[in-house]
């Protein structure tokens, strides 16, 4: 049904636990891509725990790299957009987000699970919802192949690691096409003293590059991804 796709590095019992909660809770059967490093000093480890058609091996790129080059090795319609650190929760979280992209013709719809956090105070309700306005507190997002085959990427690629999640919210809700699903719970929890998270997390020049990309550049990408989805939907 679904192919989950992940970046990892120097976190092998995270990435196992991964897939031990999707296999546990899906539905139908999930394709585990996970991007790994050549330089990682646990990829061996890695190697030992996951079954070699789960991942490919590579330079160190950008996130945005990891998650398009396993998206294009992706076999099934949907693809999800992942990180190591997620426990999935809820039973037949695969169809849930299947059957809801199939109730639109064109398969074009953004779903978002809940990751536990909440922005703010702000109540983000208890009801599968199009979300219209504000972005959702989720780093992880499914979409059709329609959307990645229409902008040729799942991850914008004008982007390293930072703003995907909200850049892609911000499409999807141009299109009234957001779907946030409150009771399918992707369990994540942020990893602040692990060596790759702080790789990350403290590139100064990553977030710098990122954050320009945001403020200065963003809409022209913006308008163009809209437009084409738009004109991929009337044509159904």
């Amino acid at each position: 049904m679904i192919s989950l796709c992940c970046p990892s590095r120097g976190r092998p019992e995270l990435a196992k636990r991964l897939i031990d909660t999707a296999s546990k809770t899906q539905k139908g059967n999930t394709e585990f891509l996970f991007y790994l490093n050549y330089d990682d000093k646990t990829l061996e480890q890695y190697k030992d725990l996951l079954d070699q058609k789960h991942y490919v091996v590579g330079r160190n790129q950008s996130t945005c790299y990891s998650w398009n080059l396993m998206c294009d090795k992706a076999t099934n319609d949907v693809v999800m957009l992942m990180g190591d650190d997620v426990q999935i929760k809820t039973k037949h979280w695969d169809k849930i987000i299947t059957d809801e992209i199939n109730k639109f013709k064109d398969k074009i719809l953004m779903v978002v699970p809940s990751d536990g956090r909440t922005k703010g105070n702000k109540d983000f309700g208890s009801k599968a919802t199009l979300w219209p306005d504000e972005p959702l507190p989720a780093a992880h997002f499914a979409v059709h192949k329609n959307w990645t085959n229409t902008l040729g990427y799942l991850a914008p690629a004008f982007f390293w690691h930072w703003h995907v999640d909200s850049y892609t919210q911000k499409v999807a809700r141009k299109l009234n096409r957001c779907l946030y699903l409150p009771d399918v719970e992707f369990k994540a929890k942020k990893i602040l003293d692990d060596n790759a998270g702080k790789q990350i997390r403290e590139n100064l020049n990553i977030r710098e590059r990122d954050n320009f990309v945001w403020t200065k550049v963003r809409d022209r990408h913006l308008k163009s991804d809209v437009d084409a989805l738009r004109s991929f939907i009337k044509s159904f």
